[in-house]
C-alpha cells in the first residue's frame, strides 16, 4: 500500500492545493502557512474522534460556505503481496474492481445554515468519477476498521494518555491476577469499613439524624458509606521513572523525560492494533521539549523503524530528519495564496555511509527561502559576512549559505528547486590536466552543463567542453572573458555564477589595496596566501573587512551572486 496524492479544496487556509505522497512525509515551512491544518485534513478523513466535531463555518476557506470542504486521498493498492493493500481491498469489496491499482477515499462536507456546521460524508472507490458513500453506524463507519490514526501533538499531556489508554496498557491476563484481584476486593472492603467507622462521619450521623426528623418523624437511619470500588484501581496510577540500582521514584517531571515516554506509549497502542488495522502515525513537530541528543535519536526511531510505515510530519528541525532517506518532502509556502510542492527524496548510493552529513545540509537548506551553494568553507565565510554588512537580518529573512565541501552541487540543486526553495550557485572557473597530456579539460563548464541536465532544465550542453592549453591565472580569466555571454545568460536564467578565476584571485580583483593591507603575513602575496591554509586564512582577512569593504565587493561583477540572492 502506498500513499500516492492528495488534493485539498476550501479547508482552512487552502483554496486548492494537491501534491504527491509517499508513505513517510514531511511538511514543512514558515510558521502559519499550514502545516498544521494540513495534519486536520488528515484526521477529518481517517480520524472518527474529529469527525465527529463536524466542520465549522471557521474550517471554510475564508469562511466561504457556499463552496463545500472536499478532501480526496488516492491510495495505490497494485501490490496484490502487501497485507496492508489486502486490508484495505477487502474492505472497499463492491466499490472496487479487481483491475483497479488505486483506492480514492473523499471527504465531501457541505454547510448547514440551520444547524451551521458541515457534516462530513465519506465516499471510496477505484473510480474517482464513481465513489460510493460509506454508511455509518453512530460516528463509526467501515474506514474506521481498516484504519487507526496516532495523533502526536506538540504539547501532549502524558498523564491524560496514560489514564484515557489503561484499558489497553494495563491488561490483567495472568492466571494469577484472579488471586490478586480478590485479596484487593478484600482490602477495599476493609479499607471501606474503616473509613465508615471514623468518628467525623459518625459524629454527622449523629447530628444530622435530628434534623432529617425534624421535618419527618420517619423511622429511618442515615448511614455514609464508603464506595471506593475495585474497578477503579486504575483511576490513580501515573508513571514514574526509577534509575537502576536505586529504589527511589522520580515523578516523570522532564518535558524531555514526558515526551519520549509518550512515544514508547503509543508504540504500544499501535501494536495493540497492528494485527487488525492500518496503522497512520501523524506526527507534529516532535523536537519540543528534547535536547539535539534526543531529536537524533527520535529520528533514528522514525526514520528506520518499521513501525513508523505511514507517517506525515511536521517540523522545524534538521535534527528530526537527519536520518531521512526515502521521504517525500512536501514545502508549505504562502505566495498571496498557500501554495506547496511535494519532492520525493531518497539518499544517492554514492553517499549511503555519508548520510548524516549529506543530510544535514539538504535539512537545513530546505528550511530556507533563498539558498546559495558554495564550493567550501572560505566562501561561506567570506559570504556570510558580505550579507550581514548588507543586511543584518539576511538570515531570519530567509537567505541560507550552504557549503557543499565536496560533495556536489546537484543533490542540493535539483531537491531545491523542485521544492521551489531559488537556489543560487557559486562554482569554480576549475581545469584540470589529462594525464600524459598538456591540454587540460574545462570541468568548471562541464560542472555547469551537468548540473543543468541533471536537474532537466537543458538538454544539450551550453558551454563549450574543449580542451585547452594552460593552466595559469591569465589562461582561465581568457576562458571566461570568451564565454562571458552565455556565462551572463546562464546567471540570469539559471542563477549559476562561475567565478572569473577562482575565488581568491576574483576577490583581489575586488578589494587589491585592501588585501595588501590586511594580510601582513602574505610574504608571497595576498591571493597565494589566502589559498594556503584556506579557512583560517580567510577568518584572519574576514575579521579586519568594514563594512565599505564589504559594499565593494557586494557591487563587483565577481560576486553579483550575493546582490542578486538579496534582491
Amino acid at each position: 500500500m502506498k500513499f500516492k496524492s492528495i488534493s485539498i479544496k476550501n479547508f482552512r487556509n487552502f483554496e486548492f492545493i494537491k501534491i504527491a505522497l509517499d508513505n513517510k512525509n514531511v511538511f514543512f515551512g514558515m510558521n502559519d502557512v499550514g502545516k498544521t491544518n494540513f495534519l486536520y485534513a488528515l484526521r477529518f478523513v481517517f480520524d472518527r474522534e474529529i469527525r465527529k466535531k463536524n466542520l465549522l463555518e471557521s474550517d471554510f476557506y475564508q469562511r466561504k460556505t457556499q463552496n463545500p470542504i472536499e478532501i480526496t486521498i488516492c491510495i495505490d493498492i497494485s501490490d496484490i503481496g502487501d497485507v496492508d493493500s489486502n486490508k484495505l481491498r477487502a474492505k472497499v469489496k463492491g466499490a472496487i474492481l479487481s483491475s483497479h491499482d488505486c483506492v480514492y477515499i473523499k471527504m465531501k462536507a457541505e454547510y448547514d445554515n440551520k444547524e451551521m456546521f458541515g457534516n462530513p460524508v465519506l465516499y471510496w472507490g477505484g473510480d474517482l468519477t464513481r465513489l460510493q458513500e460509506i454508511k455509518f453506524k453512530g460516528y463509526s463507519c467501515d474506514l474506521d476498521s481498516v484504519f487507526n490514526v496516532i495523533y502526536i501533538d506538540a504539547y501532549v499531556d502524558l498523564y491524560s494518555l496514560f489514564r484515557k489508554n489503561t484499558s489497553v496498557l494495563l491488561k490483567n491476563d495472568d492466571d494469577a491476577d484472579k488471586d490478586t484481584l480478590d485479596t484487593i476486593q478484600h482490602t477495599i472492603e476493609t479499607l471501606n469499613e474503616s473509613i465508615s467507622s471514623l468518628s467525623g462521619i459518625r459524629k454527622f450521623e449523629s447530628e444530622v439524624l435530628p434534623e432529617y426528623r425534624s421535618f419527618r418523624d420517619d423511622k429511618v437511619e442515615v448511614t455514609i458509606k464508603s464506595e471506593i470500588a475495585v474497578n477503579g484501581i486504575y483511576s490513580n496510577v501515573a508513571p514514574y521513572i526509577k534509575k537502576d540500582g536505586c529504589d527511589e521514584l522520580y515523578p516523570t517531571s522532564g518535558e524531555g523525560r514526558k515526551k519520549l515516554l509518550v512515544y514508547s506509549i503509543y508504540d504500544l497502542i499501535a501494536k495493540e492494533s497492528n494485527a487488525k488495522k492500518i496503522n497512520i502515525f501523524l506526527i507534529e513537530e516532535p523536537e519540543n521539549h528534547l535536547h539535539r541528543a534526543m531529536q537524533l535519536n527520535l529520528s533514528h526511531r522514525l526514520f528506520i523503524d518499521e513501525k513508523y510505515k505511514y507517517m506525515f510530519l511536521t517540523t522545524h528541525s534538521s535534527y528530526v530528519l537527519s536520518e531521512m532517506d526515502k521521504v517525500n518532502l512536501v514545502r508549505i509556502y504562502n505566495n498571496t495564496k498557500i501554495d506547496s510542492s511535494s519532492a520525493f527524496y531518497i539518499v544517492p548510493k554514492e553517499f549511503e555511509n555519508q548520510k548524516q552529513r549529506l543530510n544535514k545540509g539538504i535539512v537545513e537548506a530546505i528550511f530556507a527561502e533563498k539558498v546559495l551553494l558554495v564550493e567550501g568553507p572560505s566562501e561561506e565565510i567570506l559570504f556570510s559576512k558580505v550579507l550581514f554588512e548588507a543586511d543584518n537580518f539576511y538570515e531570519s529573512n530567509g537567505i541560507y549559505i550552504l557549503s557543499v565541501n565536496g560533495i556536489g552541487f546537484k543533490e542540493y540543486y535539483s531537491l531545491l528547486n523542485s521544492l521551489r526553495i531559488k537556489c543560487f550557485i557559486r562554482t569554480d572557473n576549475d581545469l584540470k590536466k589529462y594525464k600524459g597530456h598538456s591540454d587540460y579539460s574545462v570541468i568548471g563548464f562541464s560542472r555547469i552543463n551537468g548540473i543543468l541536465k541533471d536537474s532537466g532544465q537543458i538538454k544539450n550542453s551550453l558551454l563549450p567542453e574543449n580542451r585547452i592549453i594552460g593552466n595559469s591565472v591569465s589562461d582561465r580569466s581568457h576562458l571566461y572573458d570568451n564565454n562571458k555571454s552565455m556565462l551572463d545568460t546562464i546567471r540570469i536564467y539559471f542563477n549559476i555564477y562561475l567565478s572569473h578565476v577562482g575565488l581568491e584571485e576574483d576577490l583581489y580583483e575586488a578589494i587589491p589595496t585592501e588585501m595588501d593591507t590586511y594580510l601582513t603575513n602574505a610574504t608571497n602575496g595576498a591571493v597565494a596566501y589566502l589559498q594556503d591554509s584556506k579557512k583560517y586564512n580567510m577568518v584572519e582577512l574576514v575579521s579586519k573587512l568594514t563594512q565599505a569593504d564589504c559594499k565593494k565587493i557586494l557591487s563587483h561583477y565577481n560576486f553579483k551572486c550575493l546582490e542578486d540572492i538579496l534582491k
